[in-house]
């Protein structure tokens, strides 16, 4: 009946408005939970039922384009990809949001000496340390570890929500770049301060990010693995990133903690790979949105697992990465 009273042409253009209008709202959702995670919630119920039914409204059109008999087949194939891909979505962001800058690391502070954490609680605590801070550093320890050594490297979250430039790189167009699957100045900045630290091929590197650091210390692990940075990553730590889009087989060993109230790991709307080098923990801290997602919800998580000998294996075989005690810098990263 459609297709008796309109050209192919104005069907054409209704369903490219359609799929447009789908695109921008997908957008604005996403920019709405990285800049605003209350509005999350309400997102959720008032959004999904709108984007269903102009999804919907495009399979009606494709169904008068290529004719009834055909119309299964457009159904299956449209439904198929009902969930827009976010980093898609994310890239499109990005470009909006690029202003191209130099990445930038320097020393900060007297370096000195402290003990290597006892378990995943004291990991987490100086991670916690780092990031209330504010500041845009990152806490690199270097171990000796008989002829070779061993770094723990701490990445702070999301400092600056601004798409606009700024000295920070730990900012929102970073996140979208790191989500887009792009490399952003944060990254950049953080791999010059390792090499600023010192850390050479044959040394063995952990990871340990909170929330756009796990995306950091993700990205860094990759091209460790591909063979573009000059060190060896051989365990990563994430704290609520979301990180379901990446393949575990471009990674090292990944454990991934995360809160089942935060949604800021949920952002990619897919579960972390289930693989033989990939560990997720999940815990609950009830909180407010912004709140669970921040590194104190995290820390009574990884006590928590303490009660558990469930993955203590794994967990064992982390918390003896690095022994005795530790040179500890700090870098300032920045961007210009």
């Amino acid at each position: 009946m459609l297709a008796s009273r309109a050209s192919s042409t104005e069907i054409e253009r209704v369903q490219s408005t359609l799929v447009a209008s789908i695109e921008l709202l997908s957008i604005e959702a996403i920019a709405a939970v990285l800049l605003t995670p209350v509005r999350f919630g309400q997102l959720v119920t008032r959004l999904g039922p709108i984007l269903l039914r102009l999804r919907r409204l495009v399979i009606a059109c494709e169904s008068a384009l290529t004719g009834y008999s055909s119309t299964e087949n457009s159904l299956l194939a449209s439904l198929s990809d009902f969930r827009t891909a976010v980093p898609a979505l994310a890239s499109r962001l990005a470009t909006f949001a690029a202003n191209p800058t130099v990445a930038w690391a320097r020393s900060s502070g007297a370096a000195f000496t402290a003990p290597a954490p006892n378990g995943l609680e004291q990991i987490s605590a100086r991670l916690r340390l780092l990031s209330n801070s504010g500041l845009p550093m990152v806490r690199i320890e270097q171990y000796q570890a008989g002829e070779h050594r061993k770094f723990i490297v701490y990445v702070p979250g999301t400092q600056n929500l601004s798409l606009s430039s700024s000295s920070n790189p730990f900012d929102m167009r970073s996140n979208l770049q790191l989500l887009a699957g792009g490399r952003s100045n944060a990254a950049r900045a953080t791999e010059l301060a390792i090499g600023r630290a010192g850390v050479g091929p044959n040394d063995r590197v952990m990871l340990v990010g909170h929330s756009q650091g796990g995306l950091i210390a993700l990205d860094l692990a990759k091209r460790s693995i591909a063979g573009q940075v000059p060190f060896r990553v051989e365990q990563v730590i994430t704290f609520g990133t979301p990180a379901g889009s990446n393949r575990a087989g471009d990674l090292p060993n990944v454990l991934s903690i995360e809160n089942r109230a935060d949604l800021v790991p949920k952002l990619e709307l897919r579960e972390n790979p289930s693989e033989q080098n990939w560990l997720t923990l999940e815990g609950n801290v009830e909180a407010d949105l912004v709140s669970a997602h921040r590194m104190e919800s995290y820390e009574q998580i990884v006590a928590k697992l303490g009660d558990s000998l469930e993955n203590q294996r794994q967990i064992e075989a982390i918390e003896r990465f690095a022994t005795s005690v530790a040179k500890v810098s700090y870098f300032e990263l920045g961007q210009r």
